[in-house]
C-alpha cells in the first residue's frame, strides 16, 4: 500500500504558546508601539518566518494574545444564557465581572494594545472585530433580543446601539485611566440603560 506522505510539519503547540508568552512580555514591556514580530522571534527563539506562518500581522497576535489574558483572568468569560425573567440581572452581573477583568493590571495593557491596533489600519480593525469581538456582540445581543421575546424588554429598542454602549462604555474607563471605579461605572450604567429598555409591563411597581 502506498502511503500519503503529508506535507510540511505538524504546528507545535509549544511554540504557540512560546509566541504567545514572549508577545505578551513584550507588549507588557514596551507596549504596542515597541512591539514587533522580530522582537517576538527572538523573545521566543524561533526564526521570525515561524511567528508568521501562525500570526499574518502583528495586530492578529495582539489579539490573541489579548484574548487569552482575558480568559486566564476570567475562565468562564462567556455570557451567560439565563431563562426568561432574568436576562437583565445575568447582563448586569456578567457586564462587572467583564469590566473588572478588562481593567485587571494583567489585562488591561493587552486591551489598549488591542485598542492601539485596531486603530492602526482599518483592514486590522476589521479582522480584530470579527476574530475578537464580533462573537461577543453577538451573544450579548442575542440574550437582550431573547429578553424581548419574553417581554422583558420593549420591542423598539435598538439592540445594538445598547451593545455598543455597554462594551464601549468599558474601553472608555480604560482609555481615561478610570480602572478604579470601572466595575461599579459598568454596572451603574448597565442597570440605567437596561431599565430604559424594560416593557412597562415588566417594570418593578415602586412600594
Amino acid at each position: 500500500m502506498t502511503q500519503v506522505r503529508r506535507r510540511g510539519r505538524p504546528r507545535s503547540a509549544d511554540t504557540d504558546q512560546a509566541i504567545l508568552d514572549a508577545a505578551r512580555e513584550v507588549l507588557l514591556r514596551e507596549g504596542y508601539a515597541g512591539l514587533s514580530m522580530e522582537k517576538v522571534a527572538a523573545e521566543a527563539g524561533v526564526g521570525k518566518p515561524t511567528v508568521y506562518r501562525r500570526w499574518p500581522s502583528k495586530a492578529a497576535l495582539v489579539g490573541d494574545v489579548a484574548r487569552r489574558g482575558y480568559l486566564a483572568v476570567v475562565p468562564d468569560g462567556e455570557v451567560p444564557a439565563p431563562g426568561p425573567g432574568s436576562v437583565a440581572q445575568a447582563i448586569t452581573d456578567w457586564f462587572r465581572s467583564h469590566a473588572d477583568a478588562s481593567t485587571d493590571p494583567r489585562v488591561s495593557a493587552l486591551v489598549l494594545a488591542l485598542t492601539a491596533a485596531a486603530a492602526e489600519n482599518p483592514q486590522d480593525a476589521e479582522s480584530l472585530y470579527l476574530h475578537h469581538t464580533r462573537h461577543q456582540h453577538t451573544a450579548i445581543a442575542d440574550l437582550l433580543r431573547a429578553g424581548v421575546e419574553h417581554g422583558e424588554f420593549r420591542s423598539d429598542a435598538d439592540i445594538d446601539a445598547v451593545v455598543d454602549a455597554l462594551i464601549g462604555s468599558t474601553l472608555y474607563l480604560l482609555l481615561t485611566g478610570q480602572t478604579a471605579v470601572a466595575a461599579e461605572r459598568a454596572e451603574a450604567l448597565t442597570r440605567v440603560l437596561l431599565n430604559g429598555l424594560r416593557h412597562p409591563e415588566a417594570r418593578t411597581p415602586r412600594p
